[in-house]
């Protein structure tokens, strides 16, 4: 009896703005590697978040659908329950919209996780959509250090954001913490 030969997937890596070009490995139908793609033009490296991103993807108590609390909070158990999507985002759309009409949609905070280091990137701009639909001034957005620089600093300074590069006609660039042949 012959083993099953993983598979080899050509895809990019969702954990930062970069997306760089690597194959995804998988086996029995879970991912078990991410690994370089020489390939594809940003695939010649992946990263340690790239690297450990099955550790993310195959967690066993990664949570993989809505659940409602049963319990009081002061009570050690919460007595989780498994609810559906459509009672889940029912619910969620029912008190956002209380708390709007009571106290003003400047009364909701949307909290944002890092596009440096989740698949966040490519929900990035529906999220802001949706906050703006809603009419709330506050995105709560956080940043790690090798992302904060170039979506704000720069505009911050200078008024504008970072533009892209003209590589071609640049006479010298300098890679300020980061090394384009490893990472």
């Amino acid at each position: 009896m012959s083993a099953i030969q993983p598979r080899r997937i050509p895809a990019y890596c969702p954990l930062c703005v970069s997306r760089c070009g690597c194959e995804a490995v998988v086996e029995n139908g879970r991912l078990v590697a991410i690994e370089a793609d020489p390939s594809h033009p940003t695939g010649a490296a992946v990263c340690a978040k790239g690297r450990a991103s099955p550790e993310l993807v195959e967690a066993s108590d990664r949570l993989l659908y809505p659940l409602r609390r049963t319990r009081p909070k002061s009570d050690p158990n919460p007595g989780w329950r498994r609810i559906p999507w459509d009672e889940a985002l029912d619910e969620t759309a029912t008190s956002l919209k209380r708390i709007a009409a009571e106290s003003g949609p400047e009364a909701v905070v949307f909290a944002i996780t890092t596009s440096a280091g989740t698949a966040m990137s490519d929900a990035g701009p529906w999220v802001n959509r949706l906050i703006n639909a809603f009419g709330s001034p506050n995105n709560c957005n956080a940043y790690e250090i090798c992302n904060w620089h170039r979506d704000f600093a720069t505009t911050l300074t200078n008024g504008a954001g970072i533009g892209t590069p003209d590589y071609e006609r640049a006479g010298c660039i300098l890679l300020w913490g980061f090394n384009t042949t490893v990472s």
